[in-house]
Order: C-alpha cells, then structure tokens, then sequence
C-alpha cells in the first residue's frame, strides 16, 4: 500500500492478465474524444479509450502503459482500465516500432474493415514509436 495521499483505487487489465491494481493519486487516459485524468471524486463514467498512454501517479512513482484501445470505468474512487493490449514503454525498440509504423503505413487494403484496421493499428503505432523516441532521448 502506498501513502495516505493516494486516493483513487487503479485497476489495469489486459486479456492476458491484471497490469496493476493499487492505490493512485491520478490517472491520466487516452480517451476516444480526448486525454482526461482522474482525480478523486471524479464523476462516474465509462469512456472509450484509444491508442495511447497510460499514466497513474501512485504519489511516490509513476507508472506509464503504452495501451491499445480499451474501456475505463470510474465509479466512486475506483478506476477500472481494461485494454486490448498494454506496454511496458521500457520494452519498445525504436527501431522495430518504425518499421511496424511503416509497415502498416504501406499495408494496402481491400475493403472497410481492413481499412478500419489499417488506420487502427497505424494509431497505436505511431504512439509505440513516439514513446520509443522519446525513451532514447532521455
């Protein structure tokens, strides 16, 4: 358990487990409609979530998830995230996330859904590689 301050109960899961569940100061999401950040007594609501970032202050450290599309719910103090998929930003290789972007930049399509996919995957890319740029020059 964290300190007194943190107020908010973060629950992170993806398909294939629970990425963290522990007590937080914020959360910050990549909503569908816009980036929003949590704070204790924040309205419930459930939004969609897009590619991007996940960042959850726990008052000593920060924790950040490099996410694909999902769902949060905040209800009372509690926040629920659930992602098709999530990143640790320290495991991204620069250079394998340009080619995936470039890759997906170049994939040709036939119909609606494989453009949808297209773009999607083309979303979540360029977050991936931007993610990964910014760790080298840190």
């Amino acid at each position: 358990m964290e300190t007194a301050a943190a107020d908010l109960t973060v629950s992170i899961y993806s398909p294939e487990k629970k990425l963290l569940e522990e007590p937080a100061v914020s959360v910050g999401l990549p909503g569908k409609k816009g980036s929003f950040t949590v704070l204790r007594g924040h309205a419930n609501l459930v939004a969609e979530l897009e590619a991007g970032i996940v960042h959850v202050q726990t008052g000593s450290r920060e924790e950040i998830y490099v996410v694909d599309s999902g769902f949060a719910e905040v209800k009372g103090n509690q926040v629920i995230v659930l992602v098709e998929g999530a990143t640790d930003p320290k495991e991204l290789k620069l250079e394998a996330e340009q080619a995936a972007l470039e890759e997906a930049l170049n994939r040709q399509t036939e119909n609606n859904v494989q453009y949808a996919r297209k773009q999607h995957d083309i979303a979540l890319r360029r977050v991936r590689a931007r993610v990964a740029a910014s760790a080298i020059s840190q």
